[in-house]
């Protein structure tokens, strides 16, 4: 897509695409797909590839269901007093926090007053869990990152779409379904306007918050349009990135690779071609925040998060070609548990 999308992927690249085409063809034919390695409640593996110390400026509190204050429906002055011993354990560390937003599933996400290493965020989190019996879980919001890399076009040059001995063989599977009815919502960079993708792109949403990620101007809203994600060597903190980096159009590249148009002699063929994307966009600038990915994920399979329209159009599939490294998080797994108890199946790269 693009002048670089959808082709020859990486290695990568093509173990994703294992997934993508199994789990959306399959489930044209009601099949189901468990994340590899996981069961229906234990942690799922988080994508290696992005080192614990990269720095955020925020903290995930779960409090537990039994909190009145808790819910979203709280009072401000009820909030703040539920917010104390948390506060006062930040203090304690040298450091001012307050309440950003009541996110996904109540998760209270705390804004810091500058970025910290995550050891640092984890050591916070520890001295909040053992002050506060109503804590559920504190934990980073962690900051993850796209894992693909968009390359060259062409469906002659996709031999790993249609290699019988190492590829994915999608013509037989194409014969069975091609993905007609159901939805892939695509968490990521949001999308950029192509005509490879034009009949079969839903409307979707912004998640992020934090204008700099965002790069756009706003904060969260009903256009999932790319603005770009390109970053000047250093701009993401901690002396990262080492070097400018453009812009990686990720977004339109994934949902290219999942349902760009086919048969239209134009551009390159999409893996379950008659399915629907919902773009959900909740990377920018540097990466995405967890709590605003997880949020994604419950909207996308059709749970409600607060302040944000409903979605009319539930995902059956949510593509994240996005991961950190180290296990999964637990407001991650609680938006995972959340999608599949609505019958929607995560694919993580």
């Amino acid at each position: 897509m693009e002048s670089k999308t959808t082709a020859r992927l990486s290695a990568r690249s093509r173990r994703w695409a294992v997934a993508t085409a199994t789990s959306v063809i399959a489930l044209a034919t009601a099949a189901t797909l468990v994340p590899r390695g996981a069961n229906a409640g234990g942690p799922v593996p988080a994508a290696e590839g992005v080192d614990d110390s990269v720095p955020t400026d925020r903290l995930i509190i779960k409090y537990r269901a039994a909190v009145p204050a808790a819910a979203a429906t709280a009072t401000a002055s009820d909030r703040a007093l539920l917010h104390r011993p948390a506060q006062d354990a930040a203090a304690r560390l040298g450091l001012r926090m307050q309440l950003l937003r009541v996110g996904a599933l109540d998760t209270h996400v705390m804004k810091l007053e500058r970025r910290l290493a995550h050891a640092d965020v984890q050591r916070l989190a520890g001295e909040i869990m053992a002050n506060d019996a109503s804590v559920e879980y504190a934990e980073p919001d962690r900051i993850l990152h796209a894992m693909l890399t968009p390359t060259d076009t062409q469906y002659g040059q996709q031999w790993h779409y249609f290699e019988a001995a190492g590829g994915l063989n999608l013509p037989p599977a194409w014969d069975k379904s091609t993905g007609a009815g159901v939805v892939v919502a695509v968490i990521d960079t949001g999308y950029r306007p192509h005509a490879d993708l034009a009949a079969n792109i839903l409307p979707g949403y912004d998640f992020i918050n934090d204008t700099f990620v965002s790069n756009d101007g706003n904060g969260r809203d009903n256009s999932a349009l790319d603005p770009g994600d390109a970053v000047a060597a250093g701009e993401c903190g901690g002396g990262q990135p080492v070097r400018s980096q453009p812009s990686s159009w990720h977004g339109t590249h994934v949902a290219g690779t999942i349902a760009a148009l086919t048969n239209n002699s134009s551009g390159v063929a999409g893996v379950a071609f008659g399915a629907k994307v919902l773009p959900v966009r909740a990377l920018g600038k540097c990466g995405g925040y967890t709590s605003d990915i997880a949020a994604g994920m419950v909207w996308a399979s059709g749970g409600s998060v607060p302040g944000v329209p409903a979605n009319p159009n539930p995902a059956r599939v949510i593509n994240l070609s996005l991961g950190g490294s180290g296990a999964c998080d637990a407001a991650s797994q609680d938006a995972i548990n959340s999608a599949r108890s609505r019958g929607t199946v995560v694919v993580v790269a």
